[in-house]
């Protein structure tokens, strides 16, 4: 066999073109592993855990299975940004980010508010969930 063949037949390292499904299953699962994440959950109910600005929490939203929401207190008003575009690219205005919780540490790392769709809003307290 010639090597270029042999190479074809190497698996990647990095799954390349998964369906979404499963590209939603291994976010699913990384994301478990987060304080923050609080599973499928619908607006009125994240809003009732947000308690001074600058709390926030990640769900899976109710209405649209595999779209990960950020959901956060600014202004004293509550506000909701969508974390996945729909090539299940997760990002803000101006940057990409390899997972949620890289775009979640990115932010509160760095002090800086996230920016989506012409809302803006500061992560300072994760809302954590219960056991």
């Amino acid at each position: 066999m010639k090597p270029f063949e042999d190479a074809l037949r190497v698996p990647p390292s990095v799954p390349v073109g998964l369906p979404p499904a499963q590209v939603v299953a291994s976010m699913e699962e990384q994301l478990r592993r987060e304080p923050w994440y609080h599973g499928k959950m619908n607006r009125k109910e994240a809003e009732k855990l947000l308690k001074v600005n600058g709390d926030f929490l990640v769900r899976e939203s109710t209405t649209t299975p595999g779209q990960y929401v950020l959901t956060g207190l600014q202004g004293g008003q509550p506000k909701h940004l969508l974390l996945v575009d729909p090539e299940g690219v997760v990002r803000t205005k101006d940057h990409r980010f390899e997972s949620v919780s890289h775009l979640i540490s990115y932010h509160m790392d760095n002090h800086l508010p996230i920016i989506s769709a012409g809302s803006e809003m500061c992560l300072q307290q994760p809302v954590e969930r219960r056991l």
